[in-house]
């Protein structure tokens, strides 16, 4: 039973200093004891169970990979009440996700500190069943249908490309079942929160080609009262949908469809408050803010299975669009709905679309090699990208088409060619090498505007650019085998951000252009299974430097440009722990520590309100969301009752300590303390239970700025309790 309800991620304990330096020099030693080596005559015998990634894209079993990854399966994603893309964070050892300008992570503290707004890129890139994701606003905002999810750690340009300096995080969706089924569920909770999802399996002819079909509507109301109109509970509502085709043609061919869509309407969008109001889940604003975005796309692979090797093809197609309302200047003035216009508004309008392809070859060894025995793997990416965006302000009364904006419209093409090898050296040492080349051109047009002469983003003007890039990307590396159960492995990894072109202007008045971010890590690593695979330890020590790091400068009192303008040097150590107790009881930890800091960041620009040159300096400054401790626990417990019944129940405990949300750090979150718990029964083909998200009702911020001297910001939800009921049929 423990196989079967085991979190099987690599999480890990915040064990001290002292402890893992303890276990580093005496793993190689372990054996197993007396009972444990008869577990093949054991009836009561349990143990973890085995996770297959696809994190080095290649299968290999989760404690044999030389990388560090926290992997969440689809039986946690469910009964763990992890449903959105947010929830990932919880449970991976310095990991935090951020909801602004779109959804990012902040992975070891490489993510994106240029809050860029139009066609921003993030430095840990998302890909849906290996494709990528060109921006962080057209990630999907709930883990619909989901096999499990994969959270990379360090740089992984190699084999993923640009914009992974900190990490990848990969959503693997579900495959069709070879047996026709219906799968329903439904879920209310407090503030009017609730869920429905409806699943199909259905295979078609002789069984040689299955489809699934996958649709879902969430209800979340945002729990904030505004105290201006005295509206409270505004929801955020979306409806997504997936179908998915697979077959094969041949006895070597096999080609999988996907179409999927995702419509979100968030009225509560846009909820800044000062923090006295925020951090009660209250706001106090003259202007509903919403946000209507639309995504979704198709992807088509075909696999062939050569004698000698395998072919893969990915060619995907993605769009995303956005119609974006807030208070601009988050206070309460007159309220009246009749009036369209209030006393200044902020918004943006963006649409991008991405066409992709991606060939690859590779062997059939796998990671499963005898001494003297290569793995390989090869292939070539092509990109199109195409993005028309604008940010606006409206002041009074003031016609939209008639107020301050500014707006881009952008092109961009990638072409890469990349490879990795792997030898084994011996029955326990293996190396690998990898490398990626990238050419990547970008092209656009920016003009700021306003009519009615109000230039809240600087003068009128107008103007084009382009940029062109080459990187190479290497990386090796090596795994050392001190026995059957335990894998030592070193890595060294380089990888780089996109540069490209911002919506703003210089002080020359040429337009801003920026050059790509650069990184290099070196990660040492242990993972090791002991008492039978009852338990798994992983630990892992990186240190990561970058450089000409994308930053949001200001050039004058109201212009801010990007601009490489710092670098940075993030250094740590990451524990985990996984443990079947019982053949009812699991349990897991996650510890992460974290110092991750501004090496050089300095600028100067001339103030007009004072009339003299401002400098500003945050070398030695921790870099924004990156919490110098995060940890986790979380146990899950199962135990068959009678007439074919079983209950369950499973908790998690997410801690980080305090950090900031931007470079100058004047505001510090305290340190949160977020629990998750759920209990229920199941039968044979239901399932029911009950679950509190956030049970202590933990206050803190997901976002904050500082605004002429004034601390604003959002909360993140309060308590959530609820229940849920499936059947499948």
């Amino acid at each position: 039973m423990a196989k079967h309800m085991a979190r099987k991620t690599l999480s890990g304990i915040a064990l001290k200093l002292t402890l893992s330096a303890a276990l580093l020099t005496s793993v190689s030693g372990l054996s197993a004891p007396a009972w444990a080596q008869d577990a093949d005559a054991n009836p009561d015998f349990f143990d973890l169970g085995q996770v297959v990634i696809t994190a080095r894209r290649t299968e290999e079993q989760l404690n044999e990979a030389p990388v560090a990854v926290t992997v969440v399966t689809d039986e946690n994603l469910g009964s763990g009440r992890v449903d959105q893309v947010l929830d990932i964070a919880k449970t991976a050892p310095n990991v935090m996700a951020f909801d602004a300008n779109g959804l990012g992570f902040v992975v070891r503290g490489v993510g994106s500190q240029a809050m860029q707004g139009l066609n921003s890129e993030t430095g840990v890139g998302l890909f849906l069943d290996e494709v990528y994701m060109g921006r962080p606003d057209a990630a999907p905002v709930y883990l619909d249908d989901l096999e499990r999810t994969e959270v990379v750690r360090g740089s992984q340009s190699t084999l993923y490309g640009r914009n992974t300096i900190g990490g990848a995080v990969n959503l693997v969706t579900r495959e069709p079942g070879d047996v026709s089924a219906v799968e329903t569920e439904l879920s209310y909770g407090s503030n009017g929160y609730a869920r429905a999802r409806l699943a199909f399996d259905q295979p078609m002819g002789d069984g040689n080609w299955l489809t699934r079909g996958y649709l879902s509507y969430t209800k979340a109301p945002d729990g904030i009262t505004n105290l201006a109109t005295n509206q409270t509970d505004l929801p955020l509502t979306a409806i997504s949908g997936r179908f998915t085709v697979v077959g094969d043609i041949g006895d070597a061919t096999s080609l999988k469809f996907t179409i999927d869509s995702e419509k979100v309407d968030d009225d509560s969008m846009g909820r800044w408050a000062p923090l006295d109001l925020a951090l009660n889940h209250q706001s106090n604003l003259d202007h509903s803010a919403y946000k209507r975005d639309r995504r979704g796309g198709a992807m088509l692979r075909i696999d062939h299975d050569f004698d000698a090797f395998y072919f893969s093809s990915i060619t995907a197609y993605r769009k995303f669009s956005q119609d974006l309302v807030m208070d601009g200047d988050f206070s309460a003035g007159p309220y009246d709905p009749s009036v369209g216009f209030y006393a200044l508004q902020q918004g943006r309008e963006q649409e991008q679309w991405q066409f992709t392809q991606e060939f690859r070859l590779g062997s059939h060894a796998g990671s499963d090699l005898a001494p003297g025995e290569i793995s390989w793997n090869a292939g070539l990416f092509y990109m199109y990208e195409d993005f028309d965006g604008l940010e606006f302000y409206e002041l009074a009364s003031v016609p939209r088409d008639m107020t301050s904006r500014d707006g881009l419209k952008a092109t961009a093409q990638t072409y890469a060619a990349f490879g990795n090898i792997s030898y084994q050296v011996s029955d326990a040492l293996s190396v690998h090498a990898g490398a990626r080349v990238t050419r990547e051109t970008k092209s656009g047009d920016v003009e700021i505007s306003s009519p009615a002469g109000t230039f809240v983003y600087g003068p009128a003007q107008s103007g084009s650019a382009s940029t062109e890039t080459t990187n190479f990307s290497p990386e090796a590396g090596f795994g050392y085998q001190l026995n059957d159960n335990t894998l030592v492995y070193g890595r060294f990894a380089t990888g780089f951000k996109s540069g490209g072109i911002a919506q703003f202007f210089n002080a020359d008045g040429s337009v801003n252009t920026y050059r790509p971010e650069t990184s290099r890590t070196f990660e040492l690593g242990l993972k090791t299974s002991l008492m039978d695979d009852r338990v798994s330890l992983g630990v892992n020590l990186f240190n990561t430097e970058w450089k000409d790091m994308q930053s949001n400068v200001f050039i004058s009192d109201i212009q801010r440009v990007t601009a490489n303008a710092s670098s940075a040097t993030s250094r740590g150590l990451e524990l985990s722990l996984d443990a079947a107790l019982s053949d009812e009881l699991t349990f897991g930890a996650t510890y992460g520590y974290l110092d991750a800091r501004f090496d050089s960041f300095q600028y100067s620009f001339y103030s007009a309100t004072t009339g003299s040159t401002q400098t500003v300096d945050y070398s030695g400054n921790a870099i924004p969301l990156s919490p110098k401790h995060s940890a986790s626990l979380s146990l899950g417990w199962e135990r068959e009752l009678k007439n074919g019944l079983e209950a369950f129940a499973n908790g998690t405990y997410s801690y980080r300590s305090e950090y900031t949300f931007d470079p100058v750090g004047a505001y510090k979150q305290a340190p949160t303390h977020l629990v998750d718990v759920a209990v229920g029964v199941r039968g044979g083909d239901w399932e029911a239970s009950l679950w509190a998200k956030n049970l202590l009702d933990e206050k803190y911020l997901s976002n904050y700025f500082l605004m002429s001297g004034a601390h604003v910001g959002i909360a993140s939800p309060g308590r959530t309790v609820g229940m849920t009921v499936s059947k499948t049929w």
